[in-house]
This record gives structure tokens, C-alpha cells and sequence, in this order.
């Protein structure tokens, strides 16, 4: 698979900002020739003009099999169509979940750093937020163990594998404790894996280990395309399924846009989906790879493939004064506090997301400043 401009070359215009902070995936050359190619055969089908009039609560059941189809290789398993659930992205998939599973002055659990929404959403839910602790693997077990004892949360946000923002990947003997924590309280776990297609070798999702107590979300945003607002949400059960939708099937705001999920359903069903992940996949690589070399020495996290890294800051080095060097330097990264979800103190660190820079020679060239600001 080829990219646009994939040799490292000199610097652009000093002038023009390297964005680090939006996690976009990178861009590959067959995106466009696949998309127009896809758009061409849907302008030739007669039919296909008749499915723009209307949208469907959850999507169509060719819809839901794509969906189940395009998430059997991260499950290991097949998913039966029944179970999933088609929105118009993530975002909308986790405000429905907080609004029925956790509702008005509920406390939703969450990584003590997580996704910058998740508090933007929690907030349109009237959700109350409290995180948990984290170590090299995700969430401590017995902090969530403690928290289900004294706080009587109705759920868990969680995203497991390689978390955002500090890229960690928990393990299967880890996903099954907190799974058991979560099945004794009867608290629901929200499992968010917007990574997980592009690393082929991560642990299967809690949901497949322990789907009695997990509803799963995959979006394609991050594995397809940024513009592409479509997500799979797996529920427990085919009847778990059927009682989250019923209540809010007259409810469009959070129906799949047509026309984007026949694009992802086409994709899907021709393989071409399968064609533009692996490309993405290995352009990951090849940034996270220039990334580690040149931040060689730097207290980093950053697993195979990621499109971002964790940087974590010297002692000596305060990370709203490296941002504020960097973003005079034309690079902007997201520090830490950014990705908090309540008061609590914030580790010295950054977020640095590789893959939204459309030229891997910016990325390059942005890394390079990053790491002469450390020194320097």
C-alpha cells in the first residue's frame, strides 16, 4: 500500500503549524479511487436513490451484518447480527448508553485519564464522572473494586486497548478481573475500542471474554476514514439488543447516515475495507517506528503500530511550558489535563498523535522539534 509523499524530505514553511493534536488517521492513495469507484456503482443502481429517503433505528439487517462481519476478527468469533447495533458514531453510541444504563445523577467510572468527550457527554447525560487510577496495563482492579464498594457506580467506561491517551494495553488476565469486579456489583462496562482493528494481535475485547456485562463499541473513523461517521454497537444479547432500541426508535438523531453506511457496508462486503485498515495499519508503523528513532532515549509509550504516543515529560520540564515551546517552534501536541475526567493531579506528560499530519516528512519534521525542545 502506498501513501502520498512517503519520503522524508525539507522542512516546509516554518510558518505552517504541525497539528499533533487530532487522532485522524493517516490518508492512503487508494482512499479516493476506492471511494469514487464505490459512489459510481451507487449512482448506477436505480434502487440505491430509494435508500436516501429514510433512515433506520439501529440500521438494516444487511447493515448489522456488515457490522458483525467487519468485528468476527477482532472478536475471534462470530457475532451474531442480532446483537449489533448501527449509530452515527461513537459519540452518539456512548451518549445513548450513559442516558439509559447510567441516567440523571448516576456516577459513570472511567479511566482517571480518558477520552476528551467522555466528560462533554457525561455532562448532556447529567452524569456524574469519577476516574480511576491506571497503571502500565489500564484500570487497577482494586481501585475499581473499591469504587464499586463505596460509590455505587452504575457503569464503566473503559478502553482498553491502547488507551487513550497513554496507549497502554490490558491484558486478557486483567480484562477478565475487571469483567468479574463489574459482573458481582452489576455494574455495566462500556467497553470503547476505536484502535482495536488496527492491532490485529491485541487481547480480545472484554466483550467477547464476557459479553453478559459488556456493551462494545467499535467506530470505523479511526480504521477507514475520519469523514466516515458510522459505529458498531454490540450488545450482550439479541434481546438486550431489541429492549436498548425500542425506546428510542422514533429518536433520528442518532440513526446512521445512509448514504455513509452503505459506503462502510460496501466496503465491508468487497473486502476494500480489509485493503484501506491495512494500509492504514502499516503507515502507523512506519511513523511509529520514525517517532521511536528519533525520540530514542525519551520516556516514551508507544506500542507497535500506535497512532499516537505518550510522552512522558523530565522532572525538570513543566508540560503547559514544553507545549507553550513547541507551539512557538509551529508544533502543537495536547498535554495531559486534557484528557482528565475529574480534579485529580495530572502526570507531566503529552499526547503526540502521529497520524493526523497528512505528510509523513511533517511528521518527521515535527518529532525532530519535539525532541530538541527536550533537550534544549
Amino acid at each position: 500500500m502506498t501513501f502520498r509523499k512517503t519520503a522524508v524530505s525539507s522542512p516546509p514553511d516554518a510558518e505552517t503549524a504541525i497539528d499533533f493534536t487530532r487522532s485522524i488517521p493517516p490518508f492512503p492513495a487508494l482512499l479516493p479511487e476506492q471511494l469514487g469507484r464505490t459512489l459510481t456503482e451507487f449512482a448506477q443502481d436505480p434502487q440505491f436513490a430509494m435508500s436516501l429517503r429514510t433512515g433506520l433505528p439501529g440500521g438494516s439487517a444487511r447493515d448489522r451484518k456488515a457490522g458483525a462481519q467487519w468485528l468476527s476478527s477482532r472478536f475471534r468469533e462470530e457475532i451474531a447480527a442480532e446483537r449489533v447495533v448501527v449509530t452515527n458514531g461513537t459519540q452518539g453510541a456512548l451518549l445513548l448508553l450513559l442516558e439509559q444504563f447510567v441516567g440523571p445523577g448516576g456516577l459513570l467510572l472511567a479511566e482517571e485519564l480518558s477520552y476528551a468527550v467522555l466528560q462533554s457527554l457525561a455532562e448532556r447525560a447529567h452524569v456524574k464522572v469519577k476516574g480511576l487510577p491506571l497503571d502500565a496495563e489500564g484500570i487497577l482492579p482494586e481501585a475499581f473494586e473499591h469504587a464499586c464498594r463505596t460509590d455505587r457506580p452504575r457503569a464503566l467506561y473503559c478502553n482498553p486497548t491502547v488507551h487513550n491517551p497513554t496507549t497502554a494495553i490490558m491484558s486478557e488476565t486483567r480484562r477478565l478481573e475487571i469483567a468479574a469486579i463489574a459482573r458481582h456489583f452489576g455494574v455495566w462496562l462500556i467497553e470503547d475500542d476505536p484502535l482495536g482493528r488496527l492491532h490485529p494481535d491485541a487481547p480480545r475485547p472484554i466483550a467477547a471474554i464476557a459479553p453478559d456485562v459488556t456493551w462494545y463499541i467499535m467506530g470505523v473513523t479511526k480504521c477507514l476514514a475520519h469523514g466516515l461517521r458510522v459505529a458498531y454497537l454490540v450488545a450482550p444479547s439479541p434481546a438486550s439488543c431489541r429492549d436498548f432500541v425500542e425506546p428510542i426508535r422514533r429518536l433520528s438523531h442518532w440513526f446512521p447516515a445512509p448514504m455513509s453506511t452503505a459506503v462502510a457496508t460496501h466496503w465491508i462486503e468487497t473486502g476494500t475495507a480489509e485493503q484501506i485498515c491495512s494500509a492504514i495499519r502499516e503507515e502507523a508503523i512506519i511513523r511509529q517506528t520514525l517517532a521511536a528513532e528519533i525520540l530514542a532515549g525519551a520516556d516514551i509509550a508507544s506500542p507497535r503500530g500506535a497512532m499516537h504516543l505518550w510522552l512522558r515529560l523530565p522532572d525538570r520540564i513543566g508540560r503547559h511550558d514544553f507545549a507553550a515551546r513547541l507551539e512557538q517552534r509551529g508544533v502543537l501536541v495536547r498535554t495531559s489535563e486534557l484528557f482528565a475526567v475529574d480534579e485529580r493531579p495530572c502526570p507531566s506528560a503529552v499526547r503526540i498523535s502521529l497520524s493526523s499530519p497528512l505528510q509523513r516528512e511533517d511528521v518527521a519534521r515535527g518529532v525532530a522539534i519535539v525532541g530538541a525542545a527536550l533537550t534544549g
